[in-house]
């Protein structure tokens, strides 16, 4: 359950919540099943932020800063994320259906059991990602940097891998039907 007083602080706008931020470096956001629905949360500070199972599907959380943000069961469908660092992020078991994480950082992120369906991560970092189980059909990952990435029992028919980087991948497990290569694997 989220924290009324982080609620209260939040809906006062993105400037004071910053604000707030700066002044509480010691305090963790706890927004754990908030329903923040279609808000924009460009340029938030959400570092180290509890926002497992709250809803931010179709916000804008372009800008906003989510390293080392919480997020397991979050609904992120539809939000616009590009650009933005998901560094070590925990988002297992998240829905991003049809989310824009083009050129997001999410490296060493876990994503394991996932639901990224039509997601964008063109261009994104991936390095060491866990996606174990994740659900990638009809994600565009064209140009995306997946060393190292564990993308075992991973689904991703009709994907966009090309030009990805796959070094260290090992897709013996992972369900492929339709996907997009550069070369042959």
């Amino acid at each position: 359950m989220a924290d009324q007083q982080h609620l209260s602080i939040l809906e006062q706008g993105i400037d004071t919540w910053n604000q707030w931020r700066q002044e509480n470096l010691h305090v963790t956001p706890d927004l754990t099943g908030a329903k923040l629905k279609g808000l924009d949360f460009g340029s938030a500070d959400l570092r180290d932020a509890e926002l497992t199972g709250t809803d931010l599907s179709g916000n804008n959380l372009i800008g906003a800063d989510l390293q080392s943000a919480d997020l397991n069961a979050a609904n992120l469908t539809g939000a616009q994320l590009t650009g933005d660092d998901l560094g070590h992020a925990e988002l297992r078991g998240a829905t991003l259906i049809g989310a824009n994480l083009h050129h997001v950082n999410l490296a060493d992120a876990d994503l394991q059991g996932a639901n990224l369906i039509g997601v964008n991560l063109s261009d994104a970092n991936l390095t060491g990602a866990n996606l174990r189980s994740a659900n990638l059909c009809h994600a565009n990952l064209q140009g995306a940097n997946l060393t190292n990435a564990d993308l075992t029992d991973a689904i991703m028919c009709d994907a966009n891998l090309i030009d990805a980087n796959l070094t260290g991948v090992d897709l013996q497990t992972v369900k492929t039907a339709g996907t997009k290569f550069s070369s042959p694997v």
